[in-house]
């Protein structure tokens, strides 16, 4: 390992320079217990030093990275925030409000960065874990990554930054994603184009040790194609099953079906159970009619608002939903059921999609804060473009 300094140990956050006069940057996630989840302190840490690194001439290429194989990131420490809002006061949510600000903030930042940034997928990515590694240049999966958006057991909805990359899968695919909750295996990731390449996990010391030792440009487009041709000589064979893929074909039928109905929900739950009965997919159907109903509306919503929508139009309008579902029911009894009491029976506030009014749901797209939004800002220092 040539050319090693650690740096400051920040909380739940590694950070270490490599490379010539510390060209490479690497902030890795160390929370392993809880599968690398994030908190607001874990958020603010990741912006403050990309931030800094994006501006800084002399780093040619930023890593995000985790000290556990178990796990890249398995989003939000969502225990955390259904404590900080039973906690609060009246219609006080400081900490959750924050949290989510700040982590579309972050996922912003990421996308339009044009410097190299590589995600190390291995292992568990998923919700906010996705919304990170979706937005990076280079995303890589090992053997042992496992993709998803698993919101709707939760009574969330499939946010950072989720809106646009299930809506850009191929084939209306992200649709099926985001009401199932469906677990990817690193092949369905490579054809659904959520990774870019598939690496052996057993190589990441190699593979960063080759990434530290290219001759960098000044130019940010010709760094990423050196590290694009780096990565290159480590990409292996994706051996593992493609679950989604297996079903592609029925899944797309049923999704295309479904958007020409005149409720896409109720043909999505009346087609639902015929399709075929593999483990992965009783899984997915599980995922589905125990989920929240208020999640799958609102998730319906989000993707037909979402067309046409800029980057950062999207980002506004997650967190107006995200806003909404920290002061309603369904968000705090989903984390009670699934990973509190563990019991696995959520009394959501509805308990079907059709029960669901269409006026509950567009409260949820309806901005609290007017012409002041948090996120008002966030193209000033960033183009999408």
């Amino acid at each position: 390992m040539k050319d090693v300094k650690m740096e400051e140990k920040e909380s739940l956050v590694d950070l270490e320079s490599r490379g010539q006069s510390g060209s490479v940057k690497i902030a890795r996630l160390v929370r392993e217990k809880t599968l690398n989840s994030l908190l607001l302190e874990t958020i603010d840490n990741l912006y403050t030093k990309i931030n800094g690194w994006n501006q800084d001439d002399s780093v040619k290429c930023i890593v995000l990275d985790s000290s556990s194989s178990r796990a890249f990131c398995a989003g939000a420490d969502v225990v955390r925030l259904q404590r900080e809002i039973l906690q609060s006061r009246d219609n006080n949510r400081d900490y959750a409000d924050s949290f989510f600000s700040h982590e579309y903030r972050l996922d912003y930042l990421i996308r339009v960065i044009k410097k190299p940034i590589i995600c190390w997928g291995s292992g568990i990515v998923m919700g906010g874990g996705l919304g990170l590694l979706s937005g990076c240049s280079h995303r890589l999966g090992t053997v042992s990554t496992k993709l998803a958006m698993p919101e709707i057991t939760i009574g969330l909805f499939p946010d950072a930054g989720g809106t646009k990359f299930l809506a850009d899968l191929p084939d209306q695919l992200g649709w099926f994603l985001g009401l199932t909750g469906c677990h990817l295996t690193s092949r369905d990731g490579l054809a659904l184009g959520l990774l870019d390449i598939v690496v052996d996990e057993g190589k990441k010391e190699e593979i960063f040790d080759s990434v530290c030792n290219i001759e960098w440009a000044n130019d940010s487009s010709e760094n990423l194609e050196k590290v694009s041709s780096v990565l290159k000589k480590f990409e292996v064979e994706a051996e593992d099953s493609s679950d989604l893929f297996d079903h592609r074909f029925e899944v797309a039928g049923l999704i295309k079906d479904c958007l020409s109905a005149e409720d896409f929900l109720e043909e999505f739950e009346k087609r639902l159970p015929a399709l075929s009965s593999s483990d992965w997919m009783s899984g997915a159907k599980d995922n589905y009619f125990g989920g929240s109903p208020t999640t799958a509306r609102i998730f319906q919503e989000q993707m037909l608002r979402g067309k046409g929508k800029k980057l950062a139009d999207l980002f506004r309008m997650e967190l107006i939903i995200a806003y909404h579902c920290s002061r309603e029911s369904d968000f705090v009894e989903g984390v009670r059921a699934l990973l509190i009491d563990k019991d696995r029976n959520p009394s959501w506030r509805f308990s079907s999609s059709s029960e669901v009014p269409k006026e509950y749901i567009e409260k949820f797209f309806e901005s609290p804060w007017g012409d002041f939004h948090p996120l008002k800002d966030l193209e000033k220092n960033y183009s999408a473009d």
